[in-house]
């Protein structure tokens, strides 16, 4: 075989495990996860730029009216034919049916094992879900608790065990909490988390719970047997407290000087800087938001000392950008 042959070859993709899963099981899903009927699913080929699987909502072709979650698309999700994400916040209420701490860096799954060793003390039963690239660790609630006082409890608590939250004291690695806002709007959804017992579609894994066998009847029956977060006990560890200041916001970014004598596109002039480090300005990628992605509003980073460079950590090409922007790259300009 010739060296060309050799270098073009790529394996084979896995393909998905199917389980028979029923309407019965969606719907007992239902009750423990979905918060409102909102979601998103995840793709099922790469983005051509990035190979990144993303989540996106699910609209009619025709109509681009959002699909509504129902017992059908999670059935599909527990079967393993697609993947969900769920939104963390009832926006009627500002409550949730469970806190996800997500972590997906070096050390990560030591952090939560430690969450889940001191929430265990506050006879608070967490469980481990594996991901692709670290852990979750999901708390069920009895009813839908507030999302402010779930956030409060989980925040303090880690910032008591020096447990890194993402975005909190120029943090760049750490925890994410979902719920991710103490509120949303009336037309807003917040943040989504991959649902639990699906597929991760870039790998074609499915993420079991650690303390029940590898099989649905058996998770299923375990989730039962959770020990659920009631409302008396949350007010009781958030009794007094609140998420700090410091950690919670970010310090205002003044806006860098434009070269008013540079000709041509300057790309500061479009965006509202939201971080400094590393060299680089921080903000939200156009391109990525009209796709509906980077809700952190971290994935452009823009050259300080030369603001003409600029780059999509998500993938997203200069002509994505710019098209978003409403400032084509022109032709000449392309190649």
């Amino acid at each position: 075989m010739s060296q060309v042959g050799l270098s073009s070859w790529k394996p084979p993709r896995p393909h998905p495990e199917i389980l028979p899963a029923t309407t019965e099981q969606a719907k007992e899903y239902t009750t423990w996860f979905v918060n409102r009927r909102a979601y998103t699913r995840q793709t099922d080929r790469p983005d051509e730029n990035s190979g990144k699987y993303y989540f996106y909502q699910a609209r009619n072709r025709q109509t681009k009216e959002r699909f509504s979650l129902d017992d059908q698309v999670i059935r599909k999700h527990l079967a393993g034919e697609q993947t969900i994400g769920l939104y963390a916040i009832n926006p009627e209420t500002q409550r949730s049916k469970w806190v996800a701490i997500d972590a997906d860096y070096d050390g990560a799954y030591r952090d939560l094992r430690t969450l889940k060793w001191e929430l265990e003390r506050d006879g608070v039963y967490a469980i481990v879900e594996m991901s692709r690239r670290g852990a979750h660790l999901w708390i069920l609630c009895d009813e839908p608790l507030p999302a402010k006082l779930c956030r409060i409890y989980i925040y303090n608590l880690a910032l008591r065990l020096d447990v890194p939250i993402k975005g909190t004291f120029k943090q760049v690695d750490g925890i994410e909490v979902f719920p991710r806002q103490d509120e949303i709007g009336a037309e807003e959804f917040g943040n989504a988390i991959r649902g639990p017992l699906g597929i991760h579609r870039a790998n074609m894994h499915r993420y079991w719970f650690e303390d029940a066998p590898s099989n649905l009847d058996d998770q299923l029956r375990y989730l039962r047997s959770v020990k659920r977060l009631t409302a008396k006990e949350l007010e009781i560890f958030t009794e007094g407290l609140s998420i700090p200041e410091s950690a919670c916001s970010r310090p205002v970014i003044e806006r860098p000087p434009i070269d008013s004598t540079r000709p041509g596109f300057q790309i500061l002039r479009h965006v509202k800087v939201r971080a400094k480090r590393s060299g680089n300005y921080w903000t939200q990628c156009p391109s990525c938001a009209q796709q509906g992605r980077d809700r952190a509003m971290d994935n452009l980073a823009i050259s300080m000392t030369d603001p003409r460079f600029y780059k999509c950590w998500a993938g997203c090409t200069r002509e994505m950008i710019r098209e978003a922007l409403g400032e084509p790259v022109p032709q000449h300009k392309r190649h």
